[in-house]
């Protein structure tokens, strides 16, 4: 008897989860993969003008500057030097950018499945990608976690709700 009620009580929870729409009906989320190119991810980093962000991920602080990650598109550069009113600097490209550490003047960004080494100079505004380590880490999983597959030399940088 305690192990039918156990069941019952398990699949309760499991379907309680299930994601539904307004009406109760059950629905499923389906996402499909934004794939590029091995030597597209590769020349995809780019130091551009100042932009607005639309999907902000974690933030960094480095001396007087603030990174902000546009998760799976890059990271905004802000000037910190006062904290009330931050001025947009410079956006770095990134495409499937979503984590970055900082030491020194160098930052390490974890692309996609590459983790990126890049120099940062605030003095001269310039910026330089000086190593790449290529499959570091794991294709990108989709929100509802669920991984896709690609070809090789085939790179998820982001997933895309499928409607």
């Amino acid at each position: 008897m305690k192990k039918i009620v156990l069941l019952l009580l398990v699949s309760f929870l499991f379907i309680s989860c299930w994601p539904t729409t307004d009406n109760g009906e059950f629905t499923r989320q389906e996402y499909k993969p934004v794939i590029i190119a091995r030597s597209a991810l590769e020349s995809s980093i780019a130091f551009q003008n100042a932009q607005p962000v639309i999907k902000s991920g974690k933030i960094y602080i480095k001396d007087d500057l603030m990174f902000v990650n546009d998760v799976n598109k890059g990271f905004h550069v802000y000037d910190y030097a006062d904290p009330k009113n931050p001025i947009r600097m410079h956006f770095i490209k990134a495409p499937g950018a979503t984590d970055l550490a900082i030491r020194d003047n160098t930052m390490y960004i974890n692309q996609a499945v590459d983790l990126v080494t890049a120099t940062y100079n605030p003095a001269t505004k310039k910026f330089l990608v000086t190593n790449r380590n290529r499959n570091v880490f794991p294709q990108k999983q989709a929100p509802n976690g669920l991984y896709g597959y690609t070809k090789e030399n085939e790179i998820i940088i982001d997933w895309t709700l499928i409607k």
